[in-house]
């Protein structure tokens, strides 16, 4: 028994001397070393992070959203992978570099604006705001293919040539053509200048429809039951198309309103600037809809058809005004 009690106090002490020396090497180990994340690429290790949490958060932000500037996103096929490591104390966490690594090793994508011309792509500008005030600026300036601009956000994965907005405008306006009247004979034409619906004419001036260079349409189908010309009490300065009340009324050409309300003889009245001189009047409507100052396209409903004003049933008259000066419809519209 004796004996026993012997071997039991060895194996005690024994295991006392272990553990105390199992602490002191936990101790040296807790002291040389540390906890950390090792961060590996195709298998490789690229570096370390303490706070993987973090680091993946940041990644993956830049991977959908790019750098809030010209980097739209970034296509990346290996994600990183993490494993848990003890590293030595003087071995520091490097963050930044594994992110630059990690967003180094996919693609990126750049954001432009790409300036279309009939659907092709003839210059880039960083922002919309630019390509808006390309548009603007063109229409401003009348240019004869204005509304033929528009703009796309285009991604690519190379960095296009962006150019400023000036250059822009300058290598796309098409300056319009200039207005041209063909005279049938030598005359002096006057215009009344007012909204009474006569003018005052000798001889008759008409214009082709290349020469006041835009294109108009038929602003309302219809019956034509008064032509433009001479009457007994002075000239008819326009061209009027019968139909039912309340028909729509497009607007021949693209233009700004420049008139949309009641205007004496002609009731309620539309009138459409479409530049280089060219003026269109929409009278006799029923309703108005538009306002002075907007900008409409070809066709766009601005009314509809009544009998408002100084008529007798309903139907649209159509005036177009070329420099101040009523000309026949008929001659431009081919009616």
């Amino acid at each position: 028994m004796k004996t026993f009690f012997i071997h039991f106090r060895k194996s005690i002490k024994l295991v006392l001397i272990l553990t105390f020396a199992l602490l002191i090497v936990i101790g040296i180990l807790y002291f040389l070393f540390r906890p950390m994340y090792a961060v590996k690429l195709n298998g490789e290790i690229i570096g370390y992070t303490d706070t993987k949490g973090q680091l993946e958060e940041r990644i993956e932000k830049y991977i959908k959203s790019g750098d809030g500037d010209k980097i739209a996103f970034v296509e990346i096929d290996q994600m990183p992978e993490y494993e848990v490591c003890y590293s030595k104390k003087e071995v520091e966490a490097n963050e930044d570099e594994v992110f630059d690594t990690v967003i180094a090793s996919g693609t990126p994508y750049y954001k432009d604006f790409a300036i279309m011309l009939d659907g092709e792509e003839k210059a880039y500008v960083a922002t919309a705001a630019e390509a808006d005030s390309i548009i603007e600026t063109l229409k401003s300036k009348e240019s004869t293919n204005a509304n033929s601009i528009s703009y796309v956000a285009k991604y690519s994965s190379e960095k296009l040539e962006e150019s400023s907005t000036d250059v822009v405008v300058e290598s796309l306006y098409v300056a319009p053509a200039p207005v041209v009247p063909v005279v049938t004979a030598k005359s002096t034409v006057k215009s009344s200048g007012s909204y009474s619906g006569k003018v005052n004419t000798s001889q008759t001036v008409s214009y082709s429809n290349q020469a006041i260079g835009i294109s108009l349409v038929r602003p309302v189908s219809g019956t034509i039951t008064s032509r433009f010309g001479k009457r007994s009490r002075g000239t008819h300065t326009g061209l009027d198309i019968a139909t039912s009340k309340g028909t729509p009324v497009g607007a021949a050409a693209a233009g700004t309103v420049t008139y949309a309300g009641p205007k004496g003889t002609y009731g309620n009245l539309v009138v459409i600037d479409h530049g280089n001189g060219v003026q269109t009047y929409y009278a006799h409507c029923s309703t108005v809809n538009c306002s002075v100052g907007q900008y409409v396209s070809q066709g766009q409903i601005i009314s509809t058809v009544g009998s408002t004003g100084n008529s007798t049933g309903p139907h649209l008259h159509f005036e177009i005004r070329i420099s101040e000066r009523t000309v026949d419809p008929q001659s431009i519209l081919e009616l």
